[in-house]
């Protein structure tokens, strides 16, 4: 029913998700009882623990990542390829923390430079360690797009300051990017006209969007026609995309859009701003702009350069931009660009982002990574093709993308005026949430219903993660 398909041919998933949208197949309700059971009996501790945090946590989560149907995991130990809830369920670890742990949970090298760091030096003084500059040097070296680095909390704030060093850079005031992209929580880049609900409209005002403005992912016309529509009225300062396309490439970009975005900058004087806060360093040393061969004016980075520790963040690119950037409060020159963050570059996530790249190096991790990724990628298609069930399969490296859903792509596939919409809308959404829900039940976790990523350490497991997903198809009518 499915093979797998390549990951730059945005017209043929784009046709798999249409065939998707006809003959999708459900989990048969049998199976749906059956995995609500395991999640009562087997995860009652996760259930009551889940009930207890909503009387001091809203929600009961802190991430979206967490949010797992029927109920939050609690999970207590996270091992090599496992992680461990405090029911004592063993599960194999797909979902990477989003995708920072590429090596693998507690790798012990980083594990090790972690914990002698805390011994000797404590994790954080606020003042400068010579860990900032060595991991600045290496994302350098392997990056030739970024000639100043500077480390910032999170990608949300690197965001946030590339949007910011543009405007400054370019003297203009408009951004835009393409549908379904996510840059974090800020006020000006957190909702998206076309994919995301009035909700996220909620606490911030109507004018914090008024100069950042989306198009149709893959749509060169539609980008020129963007920026022109604005060049008097301020102009256009950049066009911020994630570098494999929407949500981690779940609606991919092709290699022609990333030539065509960077003659379109080059044409209107804007800046092309990559966000490869999951793709950098997991697609390869050289992240995603090493395989498009394009060079972004700034690169956006997070998760995998604090090797899965927390504060992790920053931004990097051409010498020129990069240098109107200032710690704090400079007097001396007002075409600064102010920027802050106790905890950034915090010695302890910096010597774990060192430690993480020096060993993607060393272990030569991404080929074997992409070697594994195509066997349990093919696997899967395979599984797909013997139980008859419609799934969107395609891999970017180790970035997995299993949809049986097609809830990212239903925007794609019908007009949302059409009357089929919602249902198809909503039919899809509880499927992606009860596939993830099954996977766990059989002992793999992924993020709900989604972002699916392979870490080297799982690399000796991957007949035993196709047991996993064989199981679940299995249930499919």
């Amino acid at each position: 029913m499915s093979k797998l398909l390549n990951e730059y041919d945005y017209a043929a998933v784009h046709a798999q998700a249409q065939e998707l949208m006809k003959k999708r197949k459900h989990l048969k309700r049998s199976a749906v009882e059956k995995y609500m059971k395991y999640f009562n009996d087997k995860c009652a501790k996760s259930k009551i623990e889940t009930e207890k945090a909503k009387n001091a946590v809203p929600g009961g989560i802190q991430h979206n990542l967490a949010n797992n149907h029927p109920f939050a995991l609690a999970i207590e130990k996270a091992d090599g390829p496992y992680l461990y809830d405090i029911d004592g369920n063993r599960y194999i670890d797909f979902l990477c923390a989003g995708g920072p742990t590429i090596l693998g949970n507690n790798w012990p090298a980083v594990r090790d430079a972690a914990i002698n760091q805390i011994r000797e030096n404590g994790p954080v003084s606020g003042l400068y360690s010579v860990y900032e500059r060595e991991l600045a040097e290496l994302i350098k070296k392997y990056y030739p797009t970024v000639e100043l680095f500077r480390a910032l909390g999170s990608g949300t704030e690197a965001d946030i300051i590339a949007i910011r060093l543009a405007r400054a850079f370019t003297g203009k005031k408009h951004i835009i990017r393409f549908s379904g992209g996510y840059h974090g929580w800020s006020d000006q880049l957190v909702y998206n006209d076309g994919c995301t609900t009035e909700a996220m409209k909620n606490g911030v005002p109507a004018e914090c969007f008024q100069n950042t403005h989306e198009v149709p992912i893959n749509d060169v016309e539609a980008l020129e026609a963007m920026i022109k529509k604005y060049e008097n009225e301020g102009g256009v300062a950049a066009f911020i995309m994630e570098a494999v396309g929407q949500d981690s490439g779940a609606v991919p970009t092709t290699k022609e859009y990333h030539k065509a975005a960077r003659e379109l900058c080059d044409k209107y004087g804007m800046l092309l701003i990559y966000d490869e806060v999951v793709t950098g360093f997991r697609l390869g040393m050289g992240g995603a702009q090493s395989i498009f061969g394009t060079s972004p004016d700034l690169t956006v980075f997070g998760k995998i350069i604090g090797g899965g520790y927390a504060g992790s963040g920053g931004i990097g690119g051409r010498k020129e931009i990069m240098s109107m950037l200032t710690a704090g409060v400079d007097a001396s020159d007002n075409i600064k660009v102010k920027v802050g963050g106790t905890m950034t570059a915090n010695p302890l996530t910096s010597l774990a982002g060192i430690t993480v790249i020096k060993e993607l190096e060393r272990l030569n991790v991404h080929d074997a990574l992409d070697k594994a990724s195509d066997y349990f990628m093919r696997g899967i298609a395979d599984l797909s093709e013997k139980y008859d069930v419609p799934a969107i399969i395609y891999h970017h490296s180790s970035i997995l993308h299993i949809d049986v859903s097609g809830v990212q792509h239903v925007p794609y596939c019908i007009d949302s005026k059409d009357p089929q919409f919602q249902s198809q809308l909503e039919d899809a959404y509880m499927n992606y949430i009860e596939f993830s829900m099954a996977l766990a039940a059989e002992g793999l976790i992924i993020a709900n219903g989604g972002k699916t990523y392979l870490p080297y350490g799982s690399i000796d497991i991957l007949d035993d993660a196709l047991a996993v997903y064989e199981r679940v198809f299995s249930q499919y009518e």
